[in-house]
Order: C-alpha cells, then sequence, then structure tokens
C-alpha cells in the first residue's frame, strides 16, 4: 500500500484565520462607519431611560433564553428526528444547517442587548450618539461567539446521538459501538465547495477487524480487505472548516471489484472542538496503517 501524505502548513492555517477574523472587523468596522454621524436623541426624561433599559434587557433575556432553549430542543430531539427506521441524514443536514444560523444568532442578540443595557450609557458618556450605543455592544458580543463557533462545536452531541440511533435499529449492538469510530464519509473527487449545507455524504462508524475495515452508515455499509486498500491518502479538505485546524483527512483508494477504484474521504464525528477532531484524524490514520501493515502478506524471501 501506497502512502500519500499531503500536510496543512501552518502558514496557511494562520492566513485563513486572519482573513475569516478580518472579514468579521472589516464588516463591523464598516457599520461603525456608516453610522459616524448619526445625531444624538433628545434628551429625555429619566424615566424614559429606564423604561427603555427594562425593555432592551427584556427582549435581550427573552432572546437569550430563545437561544439556549432551542439548542436543546434541537439537541433532545435529534434535530427533530423521530423516526430513525429509514436513512434521515439527507434530511438532517438541511435541519442542522438551519439550526447552525439560527439557535447561535438568537443567543448572540440576546446577550448583546442585555450588555447594551450596561454599556449603552457608558458609550454616549464617551462621546458615541445614536445607534451605535446599541450596536456596538451587538457586535462586542456576535464577533466573539462567531470566532468560537468555528473552533467550538456545540453540537458535537447531536451527531453522535445521530449515528448512535441510526445504526441500533440497523441491528448494531450498543456493545459494538463502543469498539467503532464514529465518522462520515464523502468523495474527495466532488468539491466541498459546492455543497450547501454539510460536507459528508453519509455518516456512521468504522471499525478496523483483523482483515477487514467494515463501515456501516445511514445509507451505506462496505468493507476493505487489506488487498483492496491501494493507498491510503492524507489531504486537507479546502472547502471545510477543518482547514481551520491544518486536517488533513484520511483518504482510503479502494479497489473495487470491476477494476475502477474509489476514493472514500473519513471525516472524524462527534468531538466537541476541531483541535480533537485533529488529533482522532492522526490516530485514525495511524490505526489503520498499522492494520494494513500487520494484515498484509509478506512477500517471499528471494
Amino acid at each position: 500500500m501506497q502512502q500519500l501524505s499531503k500536510p496543512v502548513s501552518k502558514l496557511k492555517v494562520v492566513l485563513l484565520w486572519l482573513l475569516l477574523v478580518g472579514n468579521l472587523i472589516f464588516w463591523t468596522g464598516f457599520i461603525v462607519w456608516r453610522h459616524r454621524n448619526d445625531t444624538a436623541s433628545p434628551a429625555g426624561d429619566p424615566g424614559d431611560d429606564l423604561l427603555r433599559a427594562v425593555v432592551m434587557l427584556g427582549l435581550g433575556t427573552f432572546f437569550l433564553a430563545a437561544g439556549v432553549g432551542s439548542h436543546l430542543a434541537v439537541l433532545f430531539t435529534n434535530c427533530f428526528t423521530f423516526n430513525f427506521n429509514r436513512p434521515v441524514f439527507s434530511e438532517f443536514k438541511g435541519k442542522l444547517y438551519l439550526a447552525k444560523i439560527i439557535v447561535p444568532t438568537l443567543a448572540s442578540i440576546g446577550a448583546g442587548l442585555i450588555l447594551s443595557v450596561f454599556l449603552s450609557p457608558l458609550l454616549r458618556a464617551l462621546g458615541m450618539q445614536g445607534e451605535l450605543t446599541f450596536l456596538l455592544p451587538v457586535f462586542a458580543v456576535l464577533i466573539p461567539m462567531q470566532i468560537a463557533q468555528m473552533w467550538v462545536l456545540i453540537w458535537a452531541p447531536l451527531t453522535r446521538r445521530m449515528i448512535t440511533k441510526r445504526l441500533l435499529v440497523q441491528g448494531i449492538t450498543a456493545a459494538q459501538l463502543q469498539t467503532a469510530t464514529l465518522l462520515g464519509i464523502s468523495n474527495p473527487l466532488r468539491s466541498s465547495f459546492k455543497k450547501l449545507t454539510l460536507v459528508e455524504d453519509d455518516v456512521g462508524a468504522l471499525w478496523i477487524a483483523p482483515d477487514r475495515l467494515v463501515y456501516y452508515g445511514d445509507t451505506e455499509q462496505f468493507a476493505v480487505t487489506p488487498e483492496q486498500l491501494v493507498q491510503l491518502e492524507r489531504r486537507a479538505d479546502a472547502g471545510s472548516t477543518t482547514m481551520l485546524s491544518g486536517i488533513a483527512h484520511v483518504i482510503l483508494h479502494v479497489q473495487l471489484p470491476a477494476g475502477n477504484e474509489r476514493q472514500i474521504r473519513l471525516h472524524t464525528a462527534g468531538h466537541w472542538t476541531l483541535g480533537r477532531h485533529r488529533k482522532a484524524m492522526d490516530e485514525l490514520a495511524a490505526a489503520i496503517a498499522q492494520w494494513h501493515a500487520r494484515a498484509a502478506p509478506i512477500a517471499p524471501a528471494r
């Protein structure tokens, strides 16, 4: 088996982070610049200011509670998926894509409005006027939360639950799942930039048996013998957020009975951070390489 590795350079990872963070900062600065000439509201009665603070606090609490509540609802309903007796991942991807947008936005707006109750008077005392006194606290919460979500994966438990529930109804036991690696698969020949929702085409579990790699997923099952695995490749997925941690995905080059070759890219699943995903991917690559070295027949000495 040929092994080919294309590690992601640290410089590329740093530049990607600078691009993403810089983009967020740029648009925040643009909004601040656009509202730089806003005129101050006429001085009102102190009672009006108190009422406005109470309203903002109430709205902020409502949005924050809605964000936290919707996150828990999505988790405990498996992203509103109730029937695991049929394939679910295709619909799951679309629902999770919406949840990733709506849930953090609700929580960010809520926390920002609450923060504005305390920061807006200070910003006005510093000379800021108009909508800026409310926008800046919201962005002060929104931007750090967006950056944090690039690294901390708040939907990790949901992915594990969905895979587990789907495989259990297919006859896989809980004891068998304890020995498996949860992951997704995709076709590296298809650009991830063209995928609107998730990069993975299927999710499931992989077992490294003595004589084969066995995969059971939502819609697909296959086994790969040592003779079929002609190449083990490590390559980053340029269209995936895993680039932010420099993950080089495992790609299996499998010789099919018909003579053609299939490439299967593996995606580790169910981990809380991109850093843990990178470590899990390295461990998976090492385990597959060791499996192949043990299982491959030894050529006779000449």
